[in-house]
């Protein structure tokens, strides 16, 4: 289509499409008022509209014979004390072009309930209306959140036409909420963040809106918003995250790319969201649109630019500017000014690649504004970023710079007393001099903390803020590049600068400040010991995640003799310096020895009434990664729960971090273990803290959706796997994680794309995760990482169908493995049992089996019985013994394995459904082959993609069968 008609021949598609046939031709002919041309355009669309596989991927046309609809015009009769399924019609609420929304009650005596039922109008029936209607309700079923109207029920009438239930939602439009109440503009932003909270939910779920506007977003009496209709939305998934012809849209909030057939993203919402946005703020529309805006002005003013909020709040009547809790226009374009208009235009940029990236960094950026803190979209000056800085907060400023003018002016005074003692037989010139040096230096080293690192020293201002970081590299080039700085006062300074660094992230710039600020350093009393060593084990910590190990194992034995300095009969002090050095020998992957001192330092601290509680929590969580790490994932459990107990026991608050590292590690020894589920809720658990404590940004949020990640991958959950293992690796990337970091990252999302059925993709992934490895030199870490990604490899290879590749790389990983760890080792047990993956996946029955026996012998020592593996070892036997012809074996042992996965269901269960289809197949039960394959196939369609081997194979099954 032309661009410049495509928007009015939407517009008349729109309002044809869904009339009868007999109805539609003389529509046609008054919307298009002979123009030919406009007229062939629309036709072409409803052409594509009505082919069985438009506008969506499924069969409509088939579908809807299948249920024996009609198009027959809707009944005029009231619909009121009609019943569908257990609810009962008790008045209408709305209706559009595709379904009328009743008002429900629940009427089958099980209990009461108010809800809204939509119901497919029989004048807008047709094969696509079906499917679109159906595909809402798939939609809503998968979106819960607490801002997003919930789906309660759904099926088909008596009639066959589809239905489902949504909460009801007695509220407001947002705008008409905000202005009955007289809102100002922090509290509008405060309720649209609820509005960015529901559609971030949507899109890492990976659906768009598309028709984000205020009669979608209500607002109930306790203030809370619900997100309504999703009768437009779309998946962005295959074939549909950039597909063209979708015409659904509403004009008046409609982006650049749906008025000219563009790619439809979240991108799409995310200009729908600058509108609304607009709207609340300024009381405008950006465009100057309204409802009763004819459709040719419309498109006119939707191809200019948008109007700045600021100019838009000047021009509005003082009884809207009233509405903002009494401003004048005037006052409220002062206020929109600057921060709040640049979120806006961050929304309407008509590229959507210039747009905000997405809902959630929207969000951050008004969250910023409310806070008085820079934003991302802008750019700010130095100045600036101070000036808001100081404006949220006055009195930590003023504290933080009390604080260290009070210790640096008490140590000028012992280093000057220090100095006279010393300097007893010189002369009184020499005496004079000294007092001066020291009072030079001492005003230079508090001028330099006034002015830079007061700013930058609260806790909370640590977080990925380009404004604070830029703060800190002033105020480190202002240290190198002072001459008048004692280094007995500047060294403290580099130390606080580096654990500033190690704060953001910055990893390189924090060790090098430590190294400046710890050379010819030495304890002079008990507590200096104390400080210098807390500061010492952050050091090697740095060193850890740059992976320097013996630096970092010196760093550690450093800190650990600290701790001891002067403290020999103290056992708090013991505690602290077991752990460390646990940390340090970590680092070089001296795994024996590094949990042999934490389990020291726990049993230690055990009977101690006032323990260094949380050295000892660390402890625990360190002990408890270890042994996720070397295979040992019961015992992993166990400490993890006992360290969980400690916490509570020592009065640790619930939304305390302390418990996050724990949480994760617990969510990941769940994993291991088989309980998927409960992994999931673990590790979501564990980010709900984090993110609420310092926000959605980091290294350790990274590792944490990461975790997800594996679990929602575990549990069959793919594309939201996928969106959380990329959210990790976006954080990543933004924290500066170092090589073996992102070779983690590639490999989770390597197995997902696995998992899907995309093997060129994972194996792609992996060598790509290997070679992040190699950057990562030969530390110790490294090299205990290495071996399961290359397994990772091997597998991906194996399902490639890369046979030859893949079993040289599992025989090089068994011996490996035989002659480090032992046969009773996890790690040799899982090469075994992934050998006889690969084994199955060649249909090589004889040694297939011959690992599969010794594989059982191995795990059975290693994993509970009711591990899902040995379900899957079940498979793997009848897998064989149909190879070999002996179908009745073969039946057997995939029905075992089918009651054991049937429990959790999901993919797994669909899987073994299809494969035990084809097992009766063979036998020739084709009846019950169809049934089964009835129940997999919608599981492994909505799934996996089509060239995932198991729904592979279930489609040629399902194609021979008639299915």
């Amino acid at each position: 289509m032309s661009t410049d008609r495509s928007p009015q021949a939407m517009r008349i598609f729109e309002q044809v499409v869904d009339l009868p046939p007999a109805q539609r031709a003389a529509t046609l002919d008054g919307l298009c008022g002979g123009d030919s041309g406009l007229r062939a355009l629309v036709e072409a669309m409803l052409a594509a509209d009505g082919r069985a596989d438009e506008p969506f991927s499924g069969n409509a046309a088939q579908w809807s014979d299948a249920l024996g609809g009609d198009a027959a015009a809707e009944p005029p009769t009231a619909q009121t004390g009609r019943t569908i399924g257990p609810w009962r019609i008790t008045g209408e609420l709305g209706r559009g072009g595709m379904g009328t929304v009743y008002a429900v009650q629940r009427d089958d005596g099980a209990y009461t309930q108010r809800a809204a039922l939509k119901l497919i109008r029989r004048a807008a029936d047709s094969p696509a209306a079906r499917e679109r209607f159906l595909r809402e309700r798939q939609l809503l079923a998968q979106l819960q959140h607490p801002h997003i109207a919930t789906l309660l029920d759904g099926g088909f009438t008596a009639d066959g036409d589809p239905y489902f239930v949504m909460e009801y939602v007695d509220g407001q439009p947002i705008d008409a909420w905000c202005d009955a109440r007289r809102l100002g503009l922090r509290e509008r932003i405060a309720l649209f963040g609820q509005v960015l909270d529901a559609v971030n939910h949507a899109h890492r779920n990976l659906v768009v809106h598309r028709d984000l506007k205020p009669s979608n977003l209500l607002v109930d009496a306790q203030g809370q918003v619900k997100l309504l209709d999703f009768g437009i939305a779309k998946p962005l998934d295959g074939a549909d995250a950039t597909a063209t012809n979708d015409r659904a849209l509403t004009f008046e909030y409609a982006s650049p790319e749906q008025l000219h057939a563009g790619p439809i993203t979240t991108a799409t919402d995310l200009w729908q969201l600058g509108i609304v946005l607009h709207r609340l703020l300024s009381g405008a529309h950006p465009f100057g649109l309204g409802c009763d805006t004819p459709l040719p002005r419309q498109l006119q003013l939707l191809e200019r630019e948008p109007e700045p909020l600021t100019r838009a709040a000047a021009l509005a009547d003082p009884g809207t500017a009233a509405l903002r809790d009494g401003m004048s226009p005037a006052a409220l374009a002062r206020e929109l000014r600057g921060a709040l208009s640049n979120v806006v235009q961050g929304c309407l940029r008509r590229d959507p690649a210039q747009r905000y990236a997405s809902a959630d960094a929207l969000a951050d950026d008004l969250q910023r504004w409310l806070q008085h803190r820079p934003l991302r979209i802008e750019a700010p000056s130095r100045a600036t970023a101070a000036r808001l800085w100081l404006r949220r907060n006055r009195g930590p400023a003023a504290a933080a710079a009390a604080v260290l003018l009070a210790v640096l002016a008490g140590s000028a005074v012992a280093l000057w007393q220090a100095r006279e003692a010393r300097a007893q037989a010189a002369i009184a010139e020499q005496q004079r001099n000294e007092a001066q040096r020291q009072a030079l230096a001492a005003r230079a080293s508090l001028q330099f903390l006034t002015n830079t690192l007061a700013a930058a020293a609260p806790e909370n201002a640590l977080d990925t803020d380009v404004s604070v970081r830029e703060l800190l590299d002033h105020a480190r080039a202002t240290l190198d590049q002072s001459g008048t700085v004692d280094p007995q006062v500047k060294q403290p300074v580099q130390r606080l600068l580096g654990e500033l660094y190690h704060s953001l992230g910055d990893l390189k710039t924090a060790a090098a400040l430590f190294a400046d600020g710890f050379e010819g350093v030495e304890p002079r009393s008990r507590e200096d010991a104390e400080s210098l060593a807390r500061e010492m084990a952050t050091y090697s910590g740095v060193l850890h995640g740059l992976e320097r190990g013996e630096e970092s194992l010196a760093a550690a034995e450093r800190a650990a003799a600290w701790y001891r300095h002067g403290a020999a009969d103290d056992a708090a002090a013991q505690v602290k310096a077991l752990v460390v050095l646990g940390s340090g020998h970590s680092a070089m992957a001296d795994y024996p020895v590094a949990e042999k001192h934490w389990q020291e330092a726990i049993a230690l601290a055990k009977p101690l009434p006032s323990s260094p509680r949380d050295d000892v929590i660390e402890a625990y969580q360190l002990l408890g990664g270890l042994l996720n790490l070397t295979g040992e994932y019961t015992r992993a459990l166990q400490v993890l729960d006992e360290g969980l107990a400690f916490a509570d026991a020592r009065g640790v608050a619930p939304d305390s971090l302390l418990r996050v590292s724990l949480l994760r590690n617990k969510g990941e020894a769940l994993g291991h273990n088989g309980d998927f589920a409960a992994a999931e809720s673990t590790i979501r658990e564990a980010i709900a803290l984090q993110e609420k404590a310092v926000g959605s940004r980091g290294t350790t949020t990274s590792l944490l959706y990461g975790a997800l990640g594996t679990a929602l991958n575990n549990l069959g959950r793919y594309r939201e796997s996928l969106a959380a293992l990329e959210h990790a690796d976006v954080l990543a990337a933004e924290a500066r994680g170092t090589p073996l970091d992102a070779a983690i990252n590639l490999s989770n999302l390597a197995s997902v794309y696995e998992s899907a059925g995309d093997y060129p993709k994972a194996v792609e992934l992996f060598e790509r995760s290997l070679v992040r490895l190699e950057e990562a030199g030969d530390s110790g870490e490294a090299a205990a990482m290495r071996w399961g990604l290359e397994r990772n490899y091997a597998r991906g290879l194996g399902q490639a169908g890369r046979y030859a590749e893949a079993g040289a790389i599992f025989d090089r990983l068994r011996a490996k493995a035989l002659a480090d760890e032992g046969a009773d080792s996890f790690s040799y047990a899982f090469i075994v049992w992934q050998q006889v993956v690969l084994a199955k996946r060649m249909g090589d029955a004889g040694h297939g089996s011959q690992v599969l026996e010794e594989a059982r012998t191995r795990l059975g020592k290693l994993a509970p019985a009711a591990h899902p593996v040995f379900a899957h070892a079940l498979r793997a036997e009848a897998e064989f013994s149909r190879v070999r012809g002996n179908l009745a074996a073969a039946e057997t042992a995939q029905r075992e394995a089918l009651a054991r996965l049937s429990a959790s269901g999901g993919t797994d269960t669909a899987i073994a459904q299809a494969e035990l289809a084809g097992i009766l197949a063979a036998a020739g039960k084709r009846d019950e082959a169809q049934a089964l394959l009835q129940q997999a196939l919608p599981v492994l369609r909505e799934a996996v993609l089509p060239q995932e081997l198991h729904r592979a194979a279930a489609e040629r099954l399902a194609t021979q069968l008639g299915v």
